[in-house]
């Protein structure tokens, strides 16, 4: 672990919090992590965004799952960075989809890739981190559970949808984002299911069982698997 200095802790929306860290090492990419020692436990921080030039790393995580009392100065203790960055092949449409701590990588890769990006499909338990709006998109799959968009895609042109179990905010699916993924595919003629790539950022839990069926319903697959949110770093 390397100690380091955090810049700053900055709330965004639904009590997610954007962190920002001293970073001078080679730039990491979405679907990357790692860890940050803080309080006693060790916490996973996905990767978001990174500038070594001008010194930081960023990444996004609810509230819920970080440490409290972080703000500009504190020192905390950061690995190496682990796990590998999303890549894709082809040109083909891609649907991105993000849960839970995957919702930040999602996001990223998504706004890079805006031009490819289909669909992105985000949700979970804590909330999005970012403002919902009607969105301009019509996805005829969806069209009866879930309308509403996500500001900074929607400014890129980019379709996206939420849903978040047992929130009923207007416009946002009642259910998990593997429902509603499955409703979408479900709807879409198998001959372009097997045009697309997915691209799915998520606790390895929730991943893990439905790895199976995605990549027998699509042309490929790829799997962010991210760790256990908060673990114990005490020996």
């Amino acid at each position: 672990m390397t100690p380091v200095r955090l810049i700053d802790a900055t709330p965004v929306a639904d009590d997610w919090r954007l962190i920002r860290l001293e970073w001078h090492g080679a730039a990491p990419s979405p679907g990357q992590w790692l860890w940050l020692d803080a309080g006693g436990d060790r916490h996973c921080l996905p990767v978001r965004d990174a500038d070594p030039q001008e010194g930081w790393l960023a990444g996004i995580v609810p509230g819920a799952l970080s440490p409290d009392r972080l703000g500009p100065g504190v020192i905390a203790n950061v690995s190496a960075i682990q796990g590998e960055a999303i890549q894709v092949s082809g040109d083909g449409p891609l649907i991105i989809l993000g849960e839970d701590l995957g919702i930040g990588p999602a996001l990223a890769f998504a706004e890079r890739h805006a031009e490819r990006t289909r669909l992105a499909l985000l949700g979970g338990q804590y909330g999005v981190p970012a403002r919902l709006v009607p969105s301009r998109f019509y996805v005829p799959a969806l069209a009866d559970g879930a309308i509403a968009g996500i500001a900074p895609l929607e400014r890129q042109g980019v379709a996206a949808r939420v849903a978040l179990g047992r929130d009923d905010r207007p416009g946002v699916y009642e259910g998990s984002v593997f429902e509603l993924l499955g409703r979408y595919l479900s709807e879409t003629p198998a001959e372009f299911r097997q045009s697309l790539q997915i691209i799915a950022c998520g606790p390895w839990s929730a991943l893990g069982q439905h790895r199976a069926d995605l990549a027998a319903s699509v042309r490929q697959l790829q799997v962010v698997e991210l760790p256990s949110a908060v673990r114990d770093s005490t020996p």
